[in-house]
């Protein structure tokens, strides 16, 4: 990862690999880890990406007893059953709006073209940033995530979603979250009017080879070229 650059913004810690050819850019994908990760995770899936276009990483704002970071915190139900701390998720949310506009106005974003990923947690986050900043993005990417309980209710105008590029990709032996979440974000989007793509794949909560393979075609054939 030798082109990899740190910036610094308002304390926060933010990866960004650069556009190979600046003048060129494809755009700005923007990607979140999960629970317990770093900014570090997920920039390993940078050579599988188009060389010019930027990446920035960026570290959620919690912390992890053992490590780590996390973008809102996960208590447990007396059933056994996880639940999400919803004021601290849509405040990520928030958190990732405005960096997004703070970083168009330094110029380190230079254009509307920004994609935005994220694996488990960071996928929470994600769809949480597509549901009520839609204008923000021009395409999304859920990689082993799960909904919050109030999703529905964020999204005031689903036209404002009109042919939004969608990923979504599950492992059938996910054992973090199961694949029955990954079957609810896919019912929950493919009712509003974007233009999803899902896979299984098997394996468990991980991202794989073949999803990468996935992810590559989707982004060179249904959203660079938009």
């Amino acid at each position: 990862m030798n082109n990899i650059e740190q910036l610094a913004y308002s304390g926060r810690k933010i990866l960004q690999r650069p556009a190979a050819d600046p003048a060129n850019s494809k755009g700005t994908l923007v990607i979140l880890h999960g629970y317990g990760a770093d900014e570090y995770d997920l920039m390993g899936l940078a050579p599988y990406f188009d060389a010019n276009l930027q990446i920035l990483s960026v570290r959620g704002p919690g912390t992890v007893m053992y490590g780590g970071a996390s973008w809102f915190d996960i208590d447990m139900n007396t059933d056994g059953s996880l639940k999400f701390n919803i004021e601290q998720a849509l405040e990520s949310a928030g958190g990732i709006a405005k960096l997004v506009a703070d970083l168009k106005q330094q110029e380190i974003i230079q254009d509307d073209k920004i994609m935005l990923g994220g694996f488990s947690q960071g996928a929470t986050v994600s769809q949480l940033v597509a549901l009520k900043y839609p204008e923000l993005l021009k395409a999304l990417l859920i990689m082993s995530g799960r909904l919050t309980d109030q999703a529905v209710e964020l999204l005031q105008k689903p036209a404002d979603l009109k042919d939004l590029p969608v990923f979504a990709g599950h492992g059938a032996h996910d054992n973090v979250i199961p694949l029955e979440f990954g079957r609810q974000i896919v019912s929950f989007w493919e009712k509003l009017p974007v233009a999803l793509e899902h896979h299984e794949y098997p394996m468990g909560h991980e991202i794989c080879e073949e999803e990468l393979g996935h992810i590559q075609e989707w982004m060179n054939t249904k959203v660079l070229n938009i």
